[in-house]
């Protein structure tokens, strides 16, 4: 497919497509009559027109649908997206091409119900049908289009969890990404499949578990064994699923963090960290571990990702009288980051300002500094540090006081 043509596709699926003059004159049936035209850009920009018309051209849409049988890939893309943007009008002709010997024909088709979604919720006997296709490639698209249409999870959830066994990849991950459509009531077939012997399998439902989100905390149990299993991939699936649940899952993340047999809590805390922003509260809670090499590696994680969310000040906060030099280091680098909303730090900053190390005083006034507070408090806690030993601490004594108007 050439790429400006892809790339104009996507526009028309996120609905952010400008509108496309397709022709003159500009009305729906000289657009549907250039379908038929023997000038290939004359079809597609009057595909494009139609999709830009949307539900206004459900009169297009038999002509549309035809479209999809032509053994031309851009077309029937086109024409897919164009059908999915019209709508309700669609399914009807669309639908009539699940049965086509083609398989391109029914791939395009099952993509078009897909993207017209709950609107085609009547298709779904027939697009379950096509779940037990010969081709990998139509059994993805009927479980992508299942998802999107949304049919009773009665109907859908069994066969979609049959799918995470078979196929290639592609099959087992568009299965998966539909059964994180239907919520809550995947939930248990899941949490059977994450006890599967297949690793596979129970990848993709922890995947899937993810999708749902904070639906899935009846699976945290389940998914704390997935973390700590043997097979990396899927270790790091269980973590960023438990990180989707949410706060629900804390008390799970807190039980593999402090696992003592298998030191499962190096590999849980990397695996946080890939998770990226979202593990946000997680680390936070983990800098109260009874284990100070589980604090030392949530402190620096929190430093390498940057992170500013204000969820995890009150984490920062209570942090800074750790008794762990390190930790202290890591936690007042971020607070750094997030000054203007560390305000609750103060008193434990200022308790700080008496430690010994230079390196943690410097650290400490560098955030003060940073922190828009007037305060007694930090005035009584920073004033005999103008008279400190480093000329670096003198400085930014000096440097806080200021803004303190003294």
């Amino acid at each position: 497919m050439c790429r400006c043509t892809f790339l104009m596709a996507l526009l028309f699926l996120t609905g952010s497509a400008p509108h496309v003059d397709a022709c003159e004159p500009k009305d729906l049936d000289a657009l549907i009559k250039a379908l038929d035209s023997n000038d290939r850009d004359a079809r597609l920009n009057a595909i494009m027109a139609l999709a830009d018309l949307g539900s206004e051209a459900g009169k297009a849409s038999k002509a549309l649908a035809e479209i999809l049988t032509v053994k031309d890939a851009d077309l029937q893309l086109n024409a897919a997206l164009a059908l999915g943007k019209i709508g309700k009008d669609a399914v009807a002709p669309v639908a009539k091409l699940l049965d086509a010997k083609d398989n391109d024909t029914r791939f395009y088709a099952l993509a078009a119900l897909g993207w017209i979604g709950p609107a085609a919720k009547d298709t779904a006997p027939a697009v379950l049908k096509a779940l037990g296709d010969k081709d990998d490639g139509i059994r993805a698209k009927a479980a992508f289009a299942l998802g999107k249409i949304g049919p009773d999870p009665k109907l859908a959830v069994k066969p979609l969890l049959k799918l995470l066994t078979e196929g290639n990849a592609d099959v087992r991950r568009s299965a998966s990404d539909a059964l994180g459509q239907f919520k809550s009531a995947a939930v248990p077939g899941l949490i059977e499949a994450l006890k599967d012997d297949l690793v596979s399998m129970r990848i993709e439902a922890a995947r899937a578990l993810g999708q749902i989100g904070p639906d899935a905390k009846s699976a945290a149990l389940a998914l704390k064994y997935a973390a700590t299993d043997k097979s990396d991939p899927l270790a790091q699936e269980a973590i960023a699923a438990l990180v989707k649940i949410g706060k629900e899952a804390l008390p799970t993340l807190r039980e593999i963090l402090t696992d003592d047999e298998g030191k499962q809590y190096d590999r849980a805390l990397a695996n946080l960290e890939k998770a990226g922003p979202p593990s946000a509260l997680f680390l936070a809670d983990a800098l109260s571990n009874p284990r100070v090499e589980v604090r030392r590696h949530a402190a620096r994680s929190l430093v390498v990702l940057n992170l500013k969310e204000e969820v995890i000040i009150p984490g920062l906060t209570q942090a800074l009288r750790d008794k762990d030099k390190e930790v202290r280091k890591h936690v007042m680098q971020c607070l750094l980051r997030v000054a203007v909303g560390a305000r609750a730090a103060v008193p434990n900053l200022l308790e700080v300002l008496k430690e010994k190390d230079t390196d943690q005083r410097t650290m400490a006034l560098t955030v003060l500094r940073e922190i828009p507070e007037e305060s007694p408090a930090i005035v009584r806690a920073v004033t005999p540090l103008l008279d400190d030993p480093d000329e670096n601490v003198r400085r930014l004594a000096k440097e806080v006081l200021s803004f303190q108007g003294k």
